[in-house]
């Protein structure tokens, strides 16, 4: 039993530290895998001209996987660099231009810049971290408010709001909802995230789960017309 004990107790000592290792592992993997064809490039025009010992280290699998991570962290950094300068600009705005003559590929493109550009500047009519009834009335769900727009017939206000899958956030479901039933949290957007990514285990002691009930008239107030 003492055993058991101290072995349940390494399980979950080790079972964030195992997390972090494999949100990493992904990273780097991801990085590399876009990386290394450039440097396999490199190594099968450059690595004849080298002595063998060089070119047999150039063409191997370690040698591939860090420098390909390198070389795209590299690649990210001269981007976001030139991204900030006048240049940059210019020549992102005409790389835009190419893409908007390729339907398919505009949509994709401008959709994404615009989904990231929400979520890193607060808009004035929307909270950005919000929970609506999902899948039904008695459950709720944390999701994005993304915009606010009117219903066609009614002029009713309704709210994009998009509600990320747990513990993987990239896929999730587009609920258009009324936006009288969207209910407020005071959470950030990291906050939200933590909380979907780690299956509610990181997230708030408190939170608002009911609806904020309509304020009844003042006594003698004027009623408002039908």
């Amino acid at each position: 039993m003492h055993i058991q004990q101290k072995f349940i107790a390494g399980i979950l000592t080790l079972l964030p530290l195992a997390a972090v290792w494999v949100v990493l592992k992904l990273i780097i993997d991801a990085l590399s895998y876009f990386g290394s064809p450039w440097v396999s490039w490199f190594a099968l025009t450059f690595g004849p001209m080298l002595p063998p010992g060089v070119e047999h280290v150039l063409s191997s699998d370690a040698f591939l996987y860090i420098i390909g991570t390198i070389f795209t962290l590299g690649v990210i950094y001269a981007v976001g660099t030139l991204a900030s300068r006048v240049v940059g600009q210019q020549l992102l705005e005409a790389f835009e231009g190419m893409l908007a003559r390729v339907p398919f590929v505009h949509m994709i493109y401008s959709s994404t810049k615009k989904v990231i550009s929400v979520l890193q500047t607060k808009q004035e009519n929307v909270q950005r971290v919000v929970l609506i009834d999902f899948p039904n009335a008695d459950m709720r769900a944390i999701g994005f408010a993304m915009r606010t727009f009117h219903e066609t017939t009614t002029g009713q206000e309704l709210t994009a709001v998009f509600v990320p899958t747990a513990p993987n956030p990239t896929s999730g479901y587009l609920e258009i909802v009324p936006s009288a039933n969207v209910i407020p949290v005071d959470m950030t957007a990291d906050q939200a995230m933590a909380m979907i990514v780690s299956g509610g285990v990181v997230g708030p002691d408190r939170i608002t789960f009911l609806h904020r009930p309509t304020p009844s008239p003042m006594p003698g107030a004027p009623k408002p017309h039908s």
